[in-house]
């Protein structure tokens, strides 16, 4: 029936595959790449809405690109270097897309004169007399909006906020306006006095879109390039390496071109997606290869061993393809929109290898080019590993079955204290321009990402009110004090040297960085260091508990903590709870799939451990290794057991077709593992050394995938190989001593 079915829709089926490739290849080049740092920890559509909010009053820093200059010798307050930072400030205004460049050169002086002077002196680059070069070194590092916010500690360097215009922050017109920049800023640092760092949120997104756009290319080469090396090694034949490689590299491009049927754009997550489609359709391919080879051996024809091929192989990579599917969906009950989208493309990237496999390799292995021996032979060493290593595991089923569970059981509590953390460092290159300046602002100014604490108070108050004024010196004795934080800056900086009577006379006009009339609400900013989501949450509970006092001293107001820092601590905080309730999800949805595909209670219930034992591997691979869970690593588990299941389905299927009245369980399992133990050496090979690849990745966080994703195939197929066979027999033999001993003996 099915080679009936081969013949009368061999063309078009041809042509179904060819029209769906051309238009998967037609959607890649409308694929964008996503520079937006923050979104791979958005959580729902108003998470951001607050800070959005406060944005719109008070200036937003997604816009601002941050200079950083380092005096070479000397003091970055002696006459001379400032000199040449005015003249960087002038020049900087100037270019198109700049909408304000904000230095101490706009700081007005404290006190009185507030009004009127500003902290730095016109004229003060030609001053020479040491007299009043001290004095005003005095005055800037004792002023509240200077000393540690636009100068370090140490008086050796100084920032210069550049905002962009929100047309110049996208990524095209960036792309132009970051180089020009950096030329300004390389042509005023060969003057030979100061040195200057840029980074800023849109230098950091284009860095990050750069290094994404490298890896994409690097890492997905690679990954295509090791396949066909260990296809052409494992099948000897040049026919027999295009027949496993093209299919799963039309399982790609099908996949790729989901994206941008779906409109998802290219992140560090889904830039994953391709390379996945294409080690797990290698994976499939194989197993139809190996099946086809033995229908040759035996002297059927080609297309009849191709539609042989799709009956057998074909509904165990259906259910395998489902199961894996149904894995990745699973990450839809994740709070991080990143993570939820990449658990639906995935799945359908899946779907998609799997149909591209299924359709086009018997296709392709029906015609002619590949009858007989075209196909090339099995790797007889890597058989008899196979054999070897499932036959020793029978022999010693008991131990081995125990050991797993222990093992399992050891791991999994290794890796018990492993906690959510994330930072924006581990996003970026590392030793990148960007990454560095980053480094340094953190270290010298307090962070770069910044914080916000916004109160609003009631009609009956005004602006200037000394209540207002009291509430908001209350949060700058709260946030002093934290380590993790810049000094803060606010109306209070202003007013705390003025009279009474001065801050009466104060125009709301001059202050609206940090007050809103309309809104009736005032700001309270300060940065913070990317010491990582952990610590920060911490830090940021402290400051909410403090708070919470001072709202129920002041009823009517309200005072939020708002930011991009805070939002992305409290979501990376939900990983952990995504992670386990996806996981068990998955577990029991899986095994409930293989028990009714088998139908076999006991398959599922047997599959547990296989596929448990890498996940407790991977898990512990991340404590050892001294790492956290973020949004890459926590993908690594669902990609990991979706991978696992899939040997485990084929072996089963492989078992299920020997297992007959005259064929103890033991040979059945023995003859499975001479039919699937090839493939799943060679696809954990495929899997462990294409993702091995990345962690070459100067990016940490997928460097981090590279490794874990590597160690979860070595430990999916040493379960596949050794827990399996021993778990299967062990649970065979103790359902059979159970029911012996619920059956009467007969007299």
């Amino acid at each position: 029936m099915m080679q009936s079915l081969f013949d009368r829709h061999r063309t078009w089926l041809a042509i179904a595959i060819t029209l769906t490739t051309a238009a998967a290849s037609i959607g890649i080049t409308q694929l964008r790449l996503d520079d937006d740092l923050r979104g791979l920890l958005r959580g729902s559509a108003d998470d951001f809405a607050m800070a959005d909010r406060v944005a719109e009053r008070f200036g937003t820093h997604d816009l601002d690109c941050i200079v950083r200059a380092n005096a070479r010798e000397g003091d970055i307050l002696d006459p001379a270097v400032l000199g040449q930072l005015r003249e960087l400030c002038d020049e900087l205004r100037a270019v198109k897309g700049v909408s304000k460049v904000h230095s101490l050169f706009d700081i007005r002086r404290a006190g009185m004169l507030g009004g009127l002077l500003t902290a730095l002196p016109r004229g003060y680059e030609h001053e020479d007399d040491p007299e009043v070069i001290d004095a005003v070194k005095a005055r800037l590092r004792e002023h509240p909006l200077i000393a540690g916010t636009l100068t370090s500690a140490n008086s050796q360097s100084t920032i210069v906020q550049v905002r962009l215009t929100p047309e110049a922050a996208t990524p095209a017109h960036l792309s132009l306006l970051a180089p020009e920049i950096r030329a300004i800023l390389s042509r005023r640092s060969e003057q030979g006095l100061l040195d200057f760092e840029l980074t800023g949120m849109p230098t950091l997104r284009l860095e990050a879109v750069a290094s994404l756009r490298r890896d994409i290319l690097v890492f997905n080469s690679f990954g295509l390039v090791v396949a066909v090396l260990l296809s052409a090694f494992a099948a000897r034949s040049w026919r027999a390496t295009l027949l496993a490689c093209l299919p799963p590299l039309i399982g790609a491009i099908w996949a790729t071109g989901l994206l941008a049927l779906f409109n998802v754009p290219i992140n560090m997550l889904t830039c994953i997606v391709p390379s996945l489609a294409m080690v797990v359709g290698t994976c499939d391919s194989i197993h139809f290869i190996e099946d086809m080879r033995r229908s040759a051996r035996r002297g059927i024809d080609p297309r009849e061993a191709s539609a042989s091929a799709v009956s057998r192989v074909g509904a165990a990579c259906g259910i395998t393809s489902l199961v894996t599917a149904v894995g990745f969906l699973s990450l839809a009950v994740a709070r991080i929109e990143a993570v939820r989208t990449f658990g639906l493309v995935a799945a359908a990237g899946a779907v998609a290898s799997f149909l591209a496999v299924t359709a086009l390799t018997p296709l392709m292995a029906s015609d002619s080019l590949w009858r007989g021996a075209h196909l090339g032979q099995s790797p007889r060493r890597i058989r008899r590993f196979a054999c070897g290593m499932a036959s020793w595991s029978l022999r010693h089923a008991w131990p081995v079955a125990a050991a797993g569970v222990i093992g399992t059981a050891a791991l999994l509590l290794l890796a018990g204290d492993i906690e959510a953390d994330n930072r924006i460092i581990d996003a970026l290159p590392r030793g990148g321009a960007s990454s560095r300046a980053l480094a340094g602002l953190d270290r010298d100014f307090g962070g770069t990402m910044g914080v916000d604490i916004v109160v609003a108070w009631p009609d009956d108050y005004a602006w200037n009110d000394p209540e207002v004024t009291a509430v908001i010196e209350r949060i700058h004795e709260i946030v002093g004090p934290e380590s993790a934080m810049s000094p803060p800056v606010s109306l209070a900086s202003i007013t705390t040297s003025l009279s009474r009577r001065a801050t009466r006379q104060l125009q709301p006009e001059r202050l609206e960085e940090f007050v809103d009339l309309p809104s009736r609400s005032a700001v309270v900013r300060t940065r913070v260091r990317d010491e990582g989501s952990r610590q920060l949450e911490q830090v940021f509970d402290r400051i909410e508990f403090r708070l919470a006092d001072v709202r129920e001293q002041h009823p009517g107001w309200t005072i939020d903590l708002v930011g991009m820092p805070v939002v992305s601590a409290r979501n990376i905080r939900q990983l952990i709870n995504d992670l386990a309730s996806s996981l068990l999800l998955e577990v029991v949805v899986i095994g409930s799939i293989i028990a009714i595909a088998f139908r076999s209670w006991l398959a599922g219930l047997v599959s547990l451990l296989p596929n448990l034992f890498p996940l407790a591997a991977v898990a512990a691979v991340l404590t050892l290794s001294g790492g956290s869970l973020d949004p890459a690593s926590v993908i690594v588990f669902n990609v990991c057991l979706g991978l696992s299941v899939d040997d485990t389905v084929h072996v089963f299927s492989a078992i299920k077709r020997h297992r007959r009245e005259d064929v103890s369980l033991t040979d059945a399992i023995r003859r499975g593992m001479v039919e699937t133990g090839t493939p799943i050496v060679l696809g954990g090979t495929v899997l462990a050394v294409g993702f091995a690849g990345v962690i070459a990745s100067s990016v940490p966080s997928l460097s981090r995938f590279g490794l874990l994703a590597s160690s979860a195939a070595v430990a999916a197929t040493i379960s596949e190989l050794l827990l399996l066979p021993a778990t299967l027999l062990t649970a065979h033999a103790v359902l059979a001593m159970v029911a012996q001993r619920a059956t009467p003996r007969e007299v």
